[in-house]
Order: C-alpha cells, then structure tokens, then sequence
C-alpha cells in the first residue's frame, strides 16, 4: 500500500527501473532521532502513527506522488496510509490507539480531509503542511520496531525514491 506524502534521508544512484534515489527531501520533527510509539500494546490494538514533517532541501519544487513504510515486523499489518495537512488538523498529530476509549484532547482524523491518492508540491526550501499517517493492527507479538519512511516523488520530470528516518515502537511487554 502507498499513500501521498514524503520523507527521507538520501541516497544516491538508481533504485532500479529508471527511478533515482532521491536526496531533496529531509525529516524534521518528532521520530527523526530516536523512537515514538506505544505500551501496553495488545493483539488486535489498532494504532495511527505519522510520518515525520518533510521539508525540501533542495532548489527545485518536487511533487510528492506516494508514501510507504519499508520495514514491517511480523504482527503487524497495515491496514492503510493517510495524508492530512496541518492547515485543516489541529497541528501535526503524532498517533493514537483507535481501540482505546477516547480522552480529552482527542482529535479523529477521519474528521478531516485525506490527501491520499493526490500527489502534492513541496516548493524549495520549504516544510511541507501534509503528513502522512499510517494505519496499523498489532496481529501477533511484536518484536521488531516499524522503521522506515519511504517517499516517491518526481522533480524536473524525473521519478526519485528516497527513504527518511523514522521509527516507530509498539511495546508489548
């Protein structure tokens, strides 16, 4: 599954089929050095995490087509990727456990507009509005983080992929 949004940290070279690894896109914020996540994880807990905030390091507008994660444990599954503007939510949420009763404060980001399936501009130089979230189901025992934030994108006319950092946690002990 892919959904619009970006991040990345930068490679070099060619991934393959005529796509370039990208170098234009940064991560900022929250779950770029270390790890956000949960405890007291449970099978058949349902969680959202967001990507980091992407900014455009580069002299060129990019056009952000896809977003995915690139290492997921065994027991979890992705049940879908979102992306939401931090114009129309009220800032950047970082996640929430959709199975836990709701508590003060609480924001349904379903309750907001979905950019998924749209591709966007990140202009040079600057943060992107749109993150990308990430939808899960704990299925089994998970031992392993969620790490890696993929992004597709196409600047100049020309497709890049580039991976940013980010990882997640979901602590079952």
């Amino acid at each position: 599954m892919t959904a619009l949004l970006a991040l990345a940290t930068g490679c070099a070279g060619s991934t393959g089929g005529g796509v370039t690894a990208g170098t234009a896109l940064q991560a900022e914020g929250p779950g770029t050095s270390g790890s956000l996540g949960f405890s007291d994880v449970k099978v058949g807990d349902v969680y959202r995490m967001a990507f980091p905030l992407t900014r455009n390091t580069s002299k060129q507008a990019v056009s952000v087509t896809g977003v995915k994660l690139r290492n997921i444990p065994a027991g979890v599954k992705v049940l879908g990727y979102a992306v939401y503007s931090v114009k129309d939510t009220p800032g950047y949420r970082l996640g929430y456990q959709e199975t836990a009763h709701p508590t003060a404060g609480d924001v349904d980001l379903d309750k907001y507009p979905n950019y998924a399936g749209h591709p966007y501009t990140i202009k040079p130089g600057a943060l992107s509005d749109k993150y990308a979230v990430v939808r899960l189901k704990v299925t089994a025992k998970v031992a392993a983080p969620i790490s890696g934030c993929e992004a597709d994108y196409t600047q100049a006319g020309q497709p890049h992929h580039q991976t940013l950092a980010c990882k997640f946690g979901l602590d079952m002990t």
